[in-house]
């Protein structure tokens, strides 16, 4: 009984800091002729590439400046992350965090984490930078995993 309430009570510990977005109606106003404008300019872009496939990328923000930040910055995703490389389009760290965290936490399996971290290493292409944040993700989900394991198992 009281292994239940101290999951539940470190589960709510843990996303108490996890805040709701706040909606409003204006969220959901559009305007249709802008969005109509919007398309035409794509329209445009796709039958100038579908016309020189050749282009570059440097051409095409030449030809199309609106379009310019988004090509130069095509690496950059919303989060912060730079390069996402792990199965699934999730950014090494979180991947091997989540594997070796859940595996440390149940026992069922130590070797998650490495597992993981092997993937990130073989699907990146051997990049070390991102099985460098995959061994990271891995120490500190095992780190946690065991933490928590070792807490509610004492209680």
């Amino acid at each position: 009984m009281y292994k239940k309430i101290s999951i539940l009570f470190i589960l709510f510990f843990l996303t108490s800091g996890l805040k709701a977005i706040p909606l409003s109606a204006e969220l959901f106003d559009y305007n249709e002729d802008k969005i109509a404008a919007e398309f035409a300019e794509l329209d445009l872009l796709e039958n100038v590439l579908i016309e020189n496939p050749n282009l570059s990328l440097s051409d095409i923000a030449l030809r199309f400046p609106q379009y310019a930040y988004m090509i130069e910055n095509s690496q950059v995703s919303p989060l912060g992350i730079n390069q996402i490389s792990a199965p699934g389009n999730i950014s090494s760290f979180w991947w091997a965090f989540s594997f070796s965290f859940v595996g440390s936490y149940f026992i069922y399996g130590a070797a998650a984490g490495p597992i993981a971290v092997a993937i990130v290493y073989f699907n990146t292409g051997k990049n070390k930078p991102e099985t460098k944040k995959a061994i990271f993700g891995c120490l500190t989900g095992t780190v946690l995993g065991l933490g928590i394991r070792y807490v509610v198992s004492n209680l």
